[in-house]
């Protein structure tokens, strides 16, 4: 397919996981990927196996707007952002007892003002036909998991601070979405699965009616929700967690 053949699109998160898996399909279906994450080698590596050309490396912290400066002309050099999908976050596994503020702080930062910066960005640097933005929260939003206070009370926050989003971005023809994903095998979700016992990881995977997640399920997903097929879609929150939450 060829869906995004001439557009441009930005993606946090992406010299790895499901950033990386969503700007190879991206890539794959012609669009040129501004690619934003923190660590330069990695990113260079990640940007440098996409299929096509025109694609941008972007080395910054997502949580830190005055890194981004220079995406926006980025986009605009490109024909302006048809759209972009924020994956860049954190994960830390810890219990109220041991939440210090600092934690707190950090997963807000990665997970929530990554976002809401990305947001700005293309909203400013948008194409004259609009474009589709799409945030990554998760099932630990809706469902209570020990250890789990800050990441999902960041990924709680992007549910709410995207509808509002969406309202206010509706009248310049950018669209909202948020993907709430279940665990899905990446590079991240492997730094706590690694802490559980072998029953519990188990039982972690049992309880995704379809087992746990690809990286490319979620980006096919993501893909989804830019397209022209969810041009009526704004505001949405999109279950994406392999039957988790059916139970």
């Amino acid at each position: 397919m060829s869906r995004f053949a001439g557009k441009a699109f930005l993606v946090t998160g992406a010299s790895s996981g499901i950033g990386l898996a969503v700007a190879k399909r991206l890539a794959e279906e012609g669009a040129q990927v501004v690619a934003v994450a923190r660590d330069r080698a990695r990113l260079e590596t990640a940007v440098a196996s996409l299929p096509g050309s025109g694609h941008l490396a972007f080395p910054a912290d997502a949580a830190v707007l005055g890194q981004l400066e220079g995406v926006g002309a980025a986009g605009l050099e490109r024909g302006g952002f048809s759209g972009g999908v924020f994956c860049a976050g954190s994960h830390d596994v810890r219990p109220l007892s041991l939440l210090g503020e600092a934690d707190l702080r950090a997963a807000m930062d990665s997970n929530v003002l990554s976002a809401l910066n990305a947001t700005r960005v293309v909203a400013k640097a948008a194409a004259k036909t609009g474009a589709s933005l799409v945030w990554l929260s998760s099932i630990a939003a809706l469902r209570g998991t020990a250890g789990f206070a800050a990441y999902s009370a960041a990924k709680g926050a992007l549910l709410s601070a995207c509808r509002v989003a969406a309202v206010e971005l509706a009248s310049r023809r950018v669209r909202v979405n948020v993907l709430v994903a279940g665990v899905v095998a990446t590079p991240m979700s492997e730094k706590w699965l690694s802490k559980l016992t072998q029953e519990q990881r188990q039982e972690v995977e049992r309880s995704h009616l379809l087992g746990v997640g690809r990286a490319e399920q979620i980006a096919g997903a993501a893909t989804f929700l830019l397209s022209d097929d969810a041009s009526w879609m704004t505001g949405s929150a999109m279950v994406v967690d392999g039957g988790l939450s059916a139970r």
